[in-house]
Parts: structure tokens; sequence; C-alpha cells
């Protein structure tokens, strides 16, 4: 905002007066500035630089709304006024006004088309606003008004990476450093397009590089950890995190990437410390972790509701009204929708890959929007085929989604991704959908008011435990998980000796992911290979750091290091074949398997789990209640570790849990696909009877016959 010299309007004495104060203004002399402009009013109450001037010195020294009022006085006096107008702008853009902003820049743009930083401001806003195609107008126009514009440059990749038009964004964003090159916001912003693009090794460069320049960039501080984090460079992301938990303690979710970071790389040293801040942290209601990452930490439904609120608050809130209860689609068939970036090589595809094949396409029209893992081997291709329309949606913006959605008239949108990788959770606060289910993608609620229901089962959500959940519960009647019976059949397992193990004693396994391990699990761990000697504890590692933290771990407890295995990443069919080598599963806590205790059960291994209070810790149990199995439930760590050593103790009771996997793998429902595949459907005809009767929606159990709305 300029204070230009006052113009020669009522004789050189009036000009001399305005000019003194204008003088005091400029050196910061704001009372003698202020006199000098109320004298001039006080003699010329129409005077438009007198009240242009002191308005904008009212705004600079904390007045805003007084200096709003003489800013719009000034323009009564002159609406001609472009310079006016786009100070009265600037002020009420920082006021937070941003519908009163678009105005007077519309009239600043109209008095005076050539203005560029008009264009920019403009374009900010309607950025702000999620008007996306109408900001990038703005910055187009804003460079052809001024080619070396590098901040217009620099926020039309930031619009045009939002609607995913990654290589235009990339290209804009090089414009803007080649006419700045030392620009942190521009190296920022191709960093960001660059993860997008999957090139996390440049996106780590131009973080380090925007941060050379400002090593405050709290922002790109964030970013390096989580490009880092996506490379599994752990150790360097962990640093990025506690440097900006040092320098912007306040930043979003600082505290808990840098302990995920951790545990992502076993780096138990502090945990007390650590994760007792991080939960307190998410008790006084703050920002402080993702929700996904916080279930490693926390075991409790009711700070994970508190966590994922917080953060849905931040980055998801609802972008329109509640509208699902007016959105009345009539069909022959419920058209039910499932959006994910895990279609392809995942757990959710092998989960649900049969139930897919299989809806009953009588009752149900199925529609996939799927977004990465395009060209994601045979997993991808065969769910490919399973439903009514398959579309990518991965060079589509979240709000092209919204409208698609809605020409299509989806009933029924199904969230597999919830607020983990990938997300694209803006679809669903757009209410792309009547109804909006999170199941089995996030094993938690997502504390956002737009998801209706959350697909569950009694074992993983008592009665007395949906409070904690900002959906209504759906229990299946049986197990939440589903299981595909015609997956392929894993090739024979190689020997003990050629996966690592020694060919006698006992093979306990656990392949959860490493940020699942915590020391009171390893604790037991550790004190059960000392209790049978010729035992080995068979891990799963993604990368050299875990497992020398873990090795170090164990000789910290007087277990030799060479006593903990550890495999490779594999082919899923080559992942499941090495089961038949493990003897006993143990599980994790707080945040249970899900898909990989249920692999394990698959391939004939028990599973010894210890239920918590929460989804993601009661997981495992759920399926093995559902088999029959709830001897393999514990319900403390001390209960825990009984009942393991009780296991180990009599290897004929292990080898008669093994066998009876085995034969109900041909009878049992926990394997049945189509029972499965009817329950959910009896789930979504009832979440959709309700609704068409104007009902709205509640917990209720779906069983495998649908039962009539009530």
């Amino acid at each position: 905002m300029s204070r230009r010299p006052p113009r020669q309007v009522g004789g050189e004495y009036l000009y001399q007066r305005l000019n003194n104060a204008l003088q005091a203004h400029r050196r910061g002399d704001h009372q003698t500035a202020r006199v000098g402009y109320l004298a001039v009013l006080e003699d010329h109450p129409r005077n438009f630089d007198a009240l242009h001037l002191l308005g904008l010195l009212c705004t600079e020294t904390g007045s805003v709304d007084e200096g709003i009022a003489l800013l719009r006085r000034a323009l009564a006096v002159d609406p001609a006024n472009a310079a006016a107008h786009y100070t009265l702008a600037g002020v009420l853009l920082a006021k937070g006004d941003e519908r009163a902003t678009l105005e007077s820049l519309e009239r600043t743009i109209a008095l005076q088309p050539t203005n560029p930083a008009a264009w920019l401001m403009r374009g900010n806003v309607l950025q702000h606003l999620q008007a996306l195609a109408q900001s990038i107008d703005c910055y187009r126009e804003a460079v052809r008004q001024q080619p070396a514009f590098p901040e217009a440059f620099n926020n039309l990749a930031a619009a045009l990476r939002a609607l995913r038009r990654f290589d235009e964004a990339l290209a804009s964003a090089e414009q803007a450093l080649a006419q700045r090159p030392a620009y942190p916001q521009a190296l920022n912003n191709r960093g960001l397009i660059q993860l997008d693009r999957k090139h996390g090794a440049a996106a780590v460069e131009d973080f380090r590089h925007a941060l050379a320049l400002n090593p405050s960039f709290a922002e790109a501080w964030h970013n390096l950890g989580t490009a880092l984090m996506l490379l599994k460079r752990y150790a360097e992301a962990r640093d990025a995190f506690a440097q900006l938990a040092r320098l912007a303690p306040q930043f979003p979710h600082a505290l808990g990437n840098l302990v995920y970071a951790k545990l992502c790389d076993c780096d138990w040293q502090e945990w007390g410390l650590w994760s007792t801040a991080l939960l307190e942290a998410v008790d006084r209601g703050a920002h402080a972790a993702m929700p996904a990452a916080f279930l490693c930490v926390s075991g409790s439904a009711a700070a994970q509701l508190r966590c994922a609120e917080a953060f849905t608050r931040v980055y998801y809130p609802p972008r329109a009204p509640a509208v699902g209860e007016s959105m009345h689609y009539h069909h022959d068939k419920i058209r039910v929708a499932y959006l994910s970036g895990d279609l392809g090589e995942h757990a959710v595809t092998y989960l649900l890959a049969g139930v897919f094949e299989r809806h009953d396409q009588n009752r149900f029209e199925t529609i996939a929007f799927a977004w990465d893992r395009q060209s994601d081997g045979p997993a991808r291709r065969r769910i490919e085929r399973s439903f009514t329309r398959f579309i990518d949606i991965d060079a589509r913006s979240d709000a092209e989604v919204v409208r698609l959605m809605r020409e299509f008239e989806v009933d029924i949108a199904v969230d597999l991704t919830g607020h983990t990788l990938g997300q694209r959770t803006n679809i669903l606060a757009q209410r792309a959908a009547p109804l909006q289910v999170n199941y089995l993608g996030l094993p938690a609620t997502m504390g956002a008011p737009y998801i209706d229901y959350l697909i569950a089962d009694r074992f993983i959500i008592p009665a007395y435990h949906e409070p904690w959940y900002a959906e209504k519960v759906v229990c299946l009647d049986g197990c939440f998980q589903p299981n595909d019976d015609r997956r392929q059949t894993p090739p024979p397992a190689p020997s003990r000796a050629a996966l690592g193990l020694p060919e006698a004693g006992l093979v306990l396994c656990c392949f959860n992911r490493n940020c699942k391990f915590n020391p009171a699990t390893f604790d037991i761990w550790m004190r059960l290979l000392g209790a049978a000697p010729q035992s080995v504890l068979w891990l799963l590692a993604t990368h050299p750091a875990a497992a020398d933290n873990l090795r170090r771990e164990a000789a910290a407890r007087g277990v030799s290091p060479d006593r903990l295995v550890f495999a490779e990443q594999t082919p899923y069919l080559d992942y499941l074949a090495r089961y038949r080598a493990a003897d006993l599963f143990l599980d994790t806590t707080p945040f249970n398997g899900g898909a990989t205790a249920s692999d394990a059960l698959t391939m004939g291994v028990p599973v010894l789990t210890l239920a918590g209070d929460s989804f993601a810790g009661r997981m495992a149990g759920s399926l093995l209640c559902d088999l029959g199995l709830g001897e393999l439930v514990a319900t403390s760590l001390a209960d825990y570790e009984a009942r393991a050593q009780s296991l180990l103790r009599d290897p004929a009771r292990l080898r008669g849990l093994q066998q009876g996997l085995v034969r109900q793998r041909a009878e049992h429902r926990f394997f049945d696909t189509d029972h499965y595949r009817r329950t959910l459907e009896g789930a979504y005809q009832l979440m959709w009877e309700r609704h068409a009767a104007g009902l709205p929606p509640a917990a209720f159990v779906a069983a495998d016959k649908p039962r009539a709305a009530s």
C-alpha cells in the first residue's frame, strides 16, 4: 500500500500540511501524522488525500475498522480512484473478508485493467476460496500484463497443482525460478509438485535449497521431512521434523511426525518422553499428529477421535452444505462408488477383490474411482474387470470428481482410503454422494461430519465405544474384514534354510510394519526368546536402519541379535508362502495387524493378539473370535505374555491350532467371500432404505439377509 505525496488540491498551504503529516507517517511518527491528517479533515472533511492516508495509517496501527471506514469515505469522494480501491482490497483481505475483497478488486480492475498486482491478489483470493479455474485465469492475466512476475507464476503453479495438472504446474514453477532463482517459496512449491509426480529425490533437493535460502521456512522443513519419509530415509526425516518442532512447535502435526519417524526406524530413545508429550498435546485438542500415525502411539478410541477431528478441521473441513439428506436419486439398482488410491498391489485390493467380483449385479451398480497404481500388476487388471465402471481419476481435480459422481447419481460413496497416504478426502468434504462411508482403509474414525457410516463389527466396536466414533457404526454380523477365497494358491514354501531360518526350534513371526513395534511389546518378545532357547523371531524390515536398531535393542535386553531374522519384501504370493515356515504370529499393540493377521490365519499360522480399546487395537481379536479362537486374544500385556509362554511350552497345542486353521480354511464363514459379500450388501441396502425413507443415518447390525428399515 503506497503513501504517495498528496496532490496539490486546495492551495499550497493545504498541500504543505498534508505533506508534513505524510513525512511523519513515513518516518513512523504515527501520532504526529494522525494529528496532522485530522487537522486537515477538520477544515476539509471531504479531502480525499487526508481520508485515504489516515485510513491507511489506522490500518497500519491496528485500528482496522476505523481505517476501512475512512477508506470508504475517501472513495465516496473519488469513486474512480483505482489505487484507493486496491488499498481497501488489501485491508479487507488482511481482515479476512474475502468476499468484500473481491468486490474492491473488481472495481480496481474495472478502473485499471492493466494492474498486475490487482490480478495477482484476485487470483490469490479465488484460490483460497477453491475457485481454482478462475484463479488461474487471474494469474495468467497478471503475467500477460507483467511477464516478469515470479510471484504470479509461483501462485499459478500452486493452483494448477491443486487441479492435479502437474506438468503445467511444474512448468509454471520453473518459470518463477527462471525469473528469480533464489525464491524459497517457488522452490518449496516445485518440491511439492515433484512429490506429486513421484520424484521424491528431486523434491528433497528443492526443499533443501529453499531451506538454505531461508532456514526459518517452517513449511519447507515439514515438506522435507515428508519427502524423506516417503523415501524411507527415516533418520533424516526425524531430524527435519525435530528442527521444525524447535522452530515452530505449534506447526500442525510437527510433534506427531517426529514421533512417527522415530517409530518407523524403531528408534525408541526417550520413547516415554516423546510419546507422553504427543498424547498430552492431542488430549489438549492440539492438531499434533496425523490420524493414521497416531494409531501407533495411542490405543484410546477417544484420543483417536480428538486427533482425527483436529486433522479434519484443519485440512478437510466441510466444503459444501450438508445436502446429503436432500439428494434423493431413484434407481432400480443402488449405485455404490468405491474411492481408493490402493486399487492394485495393496492389502485393500487383496482383501476386497473377491467382493468386487461378486457384487449382485441385479441389485447394485458398482463404480471405482481410482488414483495411483495405474499399472500395478495382475491385481489391478483383475479388479478393473469387476466394476460396472472403472474410472481413473488420477489427473482429475477433486471438484471434477464431485461433478462426475453427481452426474452418475452415486447413491453411496465408500472411501477405502480414509486419512492415509494419498487420501482425497476433499471429494467427500464436498458431499459427493447422499451417503458416505468410511470402510477398511483407515481402522479408525475419520472425525468428519460428512462421513455418515463406519463399517465395523460388534467385537471391533462394542456398543459402549460408539460415542468415540464420529460416524454411525454399522456392525457386520461376523467379522468386519473380508477375505478373498479366489486368491491364487501360493507357491510351495522355500526351505527354512533358504529363508535364513534355523532348521530346528520355534519360529515366532511378526510381519506387521515396523512402526507398530514399541518397547513394551518388544520386551515381551525378548523374554519369550529367552524362555525358548532354540527359537527365533522373524520380522519384516523394510530398510537396514530399522533392523540395526532392533538388533541393538535385542542386545540391550540380553538376547543375541542373531536370533532376530529379517525378511525382505517380496511379491504377495511369495510373502504368503513363507508363512508356512512360521509357528506362531505375535501381534502388535496398540495397533494390531489387520491384513497381515488375516494372511497368517489363512496360511494356517495361529495369531496371538492383545485386544485394546480402539478399532485398530481390536482387529486381530475380531478375526480370531470369528474363527472361534478367543483363547488367543489377551486382555493385557501380562496376559499376552502368559498366553504366549503357555503356547511355547505346549508344541502339541500349537500344532493342533495350526491343523484346525487348515481345516477351517475350506468350511468356515471367515473364509467365505460370498457370505461376506451378502452381509456387506445388506448393510448398503439398509443404509439406502433409511435414506430413501427420510431417516437419518443410525447405527445398526447388518446380517447375511438384509432387514427392513425402521
